[in-house]
């Protein structure tokens, strides 16, 4: 459910950046029904747009329209009943948003996810005159977006929660035999029925480097003497949570038993070190030695991807200082490299609190084996 004081102090918090950054305007488009994009259109209207593109655009003194010719007449009728300085715009076009920036005199105009912004639409700007000046400002929206209010951790946790509960019927529907894209299938199917709008799916067998990541209608059947690794990312009311672990069909496996256990080692040892104003960076350092000596060796010192309505908001890169803040969500997962067992991880979603990360999702950390 849409939480309107939430979405207010999103608002709020974007012309605060407008000001510091002297933008008149930001525009935050979504082309597309990619449900891991970033999503800040929506972050900032809410609008799920169906069937064709969306567009916010935030101005100076706080209004915000939303630009789509998908509104039909129940989108209108919810902002305006809603108490929210959101209109609707029932236009999309390069002509529309020059329109839009032309009625406030916009100079400076900020953009954000230079991938979904149209050339179409950089064009009809571009040709405006007077030709206000273009601001990349995705990164801006980033770090807006990593401190995540209560009704944005709310959904994450609800999100925690489906995933633990599916995870928990892994065991009854991979078995050898199935396709895997039949399993997929499945775990789609109880994620819906626990409410989720969707959500990513990912089953692959070990060791995932070096080979095609097929994400879609895989048909491989499970078999004996193998070992896979399973991904459940459900989507709630936008939020995203991750939950990944090894399924082993090997009896006895110990050589996966030994880095399983290794990996959930680490990741109890990095709790507590991840609080407000430590470098992840540099914790990962720490990882990597907890790791060798246990005789394992990650894959990268990245240690995962911030979540929320993104499933990567963003990765994690281990070659930059990155301070933590309270209330930051992130899918933590070193990963392993050896020639068996590459690309072996346990991903679970934490939330950033004073007293170091706390582990969201509550499905066990036993390693699954299946008949």
């Amino acid at each position: 459910m849409l939480d309107l004081s939430d979405l207010a102090g999103r608002h709020a918090r974007v012309t605060t950046m407008m000001e510091r950054l002297d933008l008149d305007a930001i525009i935050a488009i979504d082309t597309s029904r990619d449900e891991i994009l970033l999503s800040h259109q929506r972050w900032l209207t809410g609008f799920t747009p169906i069937g064709g593109p969306a567009a916010a655009i935030v101005f100076r003194d706080g209004r915000v329209e939303l630009l789509s010719v998908w509104l039909a007449r129940t989108v209108p009728a919810f902002y305006a009943g809603c108490g929210l300085p959101i209109e609707t715009v029932a236009a999309y076009s390069p002509d529309a948003f020059a329109e839009r920036l032309a009625r406030v005199g916009a100079r400076r105009v900020g953009y954000a996810e230079d991938g979904s912004f149209p050339a179409s639409i950089f064009a009809g700007i571009g040709a405006m005159a007077p030709t206000p000046d273009l601001v990349d400002v995705s990164a801006e929206m980033i770090q807006l977006r990593l401190r995540k209010s209560p009704a944005e951790i709310a959904a994450v946790r609800r999100s925690c929660a489906i995933a633990d509960k599916v995870w928990g019927e892994v065991g009854n529907i991979f078995k050898r035999g199935r396709r895997l894209y039949e399993v997929q299938a499945d775990i789609e199917h109880l994620v819906r029925l626990e409410g989720a709008e969707g959500g990513f799916y990912l089953l692959g067998k070990l060791p995932f480097f070096g080979m095609p990541m097929r994400v879609l209608a895989n048909p491989e059947e499970i078999v004996a003497d193998a070992r896979y690794l399973v991904e459940i990312s459900p989507r709630f009311d936008g939020y995203y949570s991750q939950l990944t672990s090894p399924v082993t069909t090997m009896p006895g496996d110990d050589a996966l038993h030994a880095a399983y256990s290794a990996v959930v080692a680490a990741k109890e040892f990095a709790q507590p070190l991840m609080v407000p104003g430590a470098d992840l960076s540099a914790i990962a350092l720490e990882i990597e030695t907890f790791l060798a000596d246990r005789g394992q060796t990650i894959a990268s010192r990245s240690l995962g991807h911030f979540c929320g309505m993104a499933l990567e908001e963003p990765r994690h890169d281990p070659s930059k200082p990155f301070i933590l803040d309270e209330n930051m969500t992130l899918i933590f997962h070193p990963v392993l490299i050896s020639p068996e067992l590459a690309s072996l991880m346990r991903a679970d979603t934490y939330m950033i609190t004073a007293n170091g990360a706390k582990r969201l999702n509550q499905y066990s950390t036993d390693l699954l084996e299946s008949a």
